[in-house]
């Protein structure tokens, strides 16, 4: 960005699904109205990496300008569209599987987190499958903020969706299984096997972490290993298959277990 322009506000996008948080599948886009206000008062936009940045080539002062701007357009606000380049960010975020929905944010209603300050989101029925929210920026949050000699550096925060992961084990080689289980070196258990049959008629060992719901992640954050213990002896048993895969958002489902509907991520491993 040319060193005469100065920032006015940036909004940084956070995703707990990508490795480090940086979340780059989210694009920040002026509306209509909003593009006409850049283009007729010399405004600016850039993106760093993960953080949407907003310029002014202005060397008075940003708030009578902004002031100057709200009395002549009748504007008040910087309004944006989000949309996503991942079409299964619904999917991999924390929300109702029946989320027909689009996020709306407002500099307005914010809360601070780490000391940063975070763009609580509400939501309303989506009226644009291909606009995943909106994001309202108003000149008085920002001339509030410059009044106190503080930054106007917002965030955006998502969740990734926690699942129920089930194993389906598949024995095409007819290898002799004693006592198999999933083990990992962290704390997370899976529930005894059972042989289920599946919808192309193969029989399977499905293996279901229950309870235990683990969060997606674009990287994957877990190792899970088939092994098979011998049932006559403590052992560490004998590696059937070492790495077992992580979820794909793809795979998700919705299943029933005590009345209570549960999201699940399903994974076939042939052995």
């Amino acid at each position: 960005m040319n060193s005469q322009y100065k920032i006015i506000f940036s909004i940084q996008v956070f995703h707990e699904y990508f490795e480090k948080g940086i979340c780059s599948c989210i694009a920040i886009q002026p509306n209509k109205a909003t593009a006409k206000t850049i283009n007729r008062y010399g405004f600016k936009i850039n993106w760093n990496g993960n953080t949407f940045e907003f310029y002014s080539n202005l060397y008075q002062n940003i708030s009578d300008y902004l002031n100057y701007i709200q009395a002549n357009s009748k504007r008040d606000c910087f309004e944006f569209d989000l949309t996503s380049s991942d079409s299964n960010f619904t999917l991999f975020t924390e929300l109702p599987t029946n989320w027909a929905n689009q996020f709306i944010y407002s500099s307005s209603n914010t809360v601070y987190e780490n000391q940063k300050l975070v763009l609580t989101a509400a939501s309303i029925p989506s009226t644009n499958s291909a606009i995943i929210g909106s994001v309202k920026i108003y000149f008085k949050d920002i001339i509030a903020l410059l009044s106190t000699n503080n930054e106007c550096n917002y965030t955006i925060k998502y969740e990734s969706r926690a699942t129920q992961w089930r194993y389906y084990i598949i024995n095409k080689s007819e290898i002799p299984l004693n006592n198999p289980e999933i083990v990992s070196k962290i704390p997370v258990d899976f529930e005894q096997a059972i042989t289920v049959t599946l919808q192309n008629g193969n029989r399977a060992l499905l293996f279901s972490s229950g309870k235990n719901l683990m969060k997606m992640s674009e990287i994957a954050k877990y190792q899970f290993d088939l092994v098979d213990r011998s049932t006559i002896s403590n052992q560490k048993g004998k590696t059937i298959f070492k790495g077992l895969p992580n979820p794909s958002p793809k795979n998700i489902g919705i299943e029933e277990e005590n009345k209570e509907k549960i999201v699940t991520s399903s994974m076939y491993v042939y052995i």
